[in-house]
């Protein structure tokens, strides 16, 4: 399994304290049968050095000297996840946060929503060569109540992230519920961790693998944790899952009325309609088995 989303360098951002939390997070993630992992500290947010470029470079050389030394066999890779600001796709443009160096680039919204205007600086990336890849947008509140929106921007040609916590229930019903509804419409193309420490977000792939298998069956669970991050470490297009889906089309116009988000709705007076199947797709287990999307073509690269 490969883990494209960890915050496993130390005394940088929110993530581990030292070199022997750091460890224990890296054989943490061994042991549960993680081969790869791609470290992707925080920029422009949650950090601890004011984005010292400089020092992160030496930090990264370093984490790699220490887990080699501590017999650590994961494969290590290196990115960024960086904060949506601003002058964001300046800062990208410039220091080309991208994930090993390819044209992927992790990209996280404030918590509380998504900016007027986020389509077209999502635009502008892509136009410059870079794909942006949407952080665990489950756990955005704007994408919660809007999925609509999730759905455009993959549309343009952004890739999304799931939280392996956010399948599994670990980050809440409602949060396992949004991550629900993104997995069974083709809006989310890989599982990573976002692995912090070791209690509360720990590392391990394997729990939401298991999940994501309940929802898209247990071949596509397994691509989002090997076939498609290796093809953004590889550089290349995602592998087609599928084509995405617009939540919207399935609620109710009095949803459409009142903008309730779809994950609110109970159809069928406690029978097993549609409305309730989409309100939770743990919980289904008669619905149709659908692809996952991964609609990345040539011409954004």
């Amino acid at each position: 399994m490969i883990d494209l989303h960890t915050h496993l360098l130390w005394d940088w951002d929110d993530g581990p304290d030292d070199r022997a939390q750091a460890r224990e997070l890296c054989k943490m993630a061994e042991k549960d049968g993680t081969k790869a992992i791609c470290l992707t500290p925080h920029l422009f947010r949650a950090n601890r050095h004011g984005d010292d470029l400089d020092l992160l470079r030496r930090r990264m050389v370093e984490f790699d000297e220490e887990m080699r030394a501590a017999g650590v066999g994961l494969e290590l890779h290196w990115g960024a996840e960086v904060y949506v600001h601003a002058e964001v796709v300046q800062a990208v443009e410039k220091y080309s946060f991208t994930v090993d160096q390819t044209s992927y680039v992790f990209l996280e919204f404030a918590a509380d929503g998504v900016p007027v205007g986020a389509a077209g600086m999502l635009a502008q990336l892509m136009s410059k060569g870079f794909v942006p890849i949407i952080s665990h947008p489950e756990r955005n509140r704007g994408f919660a109540a809007r999925p609509e929106l999730l759905f455009e921007f993959v549309n343009m040609g952004c890739a999304a992230q799931v939280t392996a916590a956010s399948l599994t229930g670990e980050l809440g019903k409602e949060t396992r519920t949004t991550a629900g509804l993104f997995m069974v419409n083709n809006l989310v193309h890989f599982i990573a961790s976002d692995a912090h420490r070791t209690i509360g977000r720990p590392p391990g792939l394997s729990r939401a693998v298991e999940a994501a298998s309940k929802i898209v069956g247990e071949s596509k669970a397994r691509a989002m944790v090997t076939e498609v991050p290796r093809a953004i470490l590889d550089n290349k297009a995602l592998p087609d899952w599928g084509e995405p889906e617009n939540p919207l089309r399935h609620k109710t116009w009095t949803q459409r009325l009142l903008g309730m988000p779809r994950g609110t709705f109970r159809a069928g007076g406690g029978g097993r309609g549609r409305g309730q199947w989409a309100a939770d797709p743990f919980r289904a287990h008669n619905h149709p088995k659908k692809q996952i999307t991964l609609c990345l073509t040539e011409k954004y690269r």
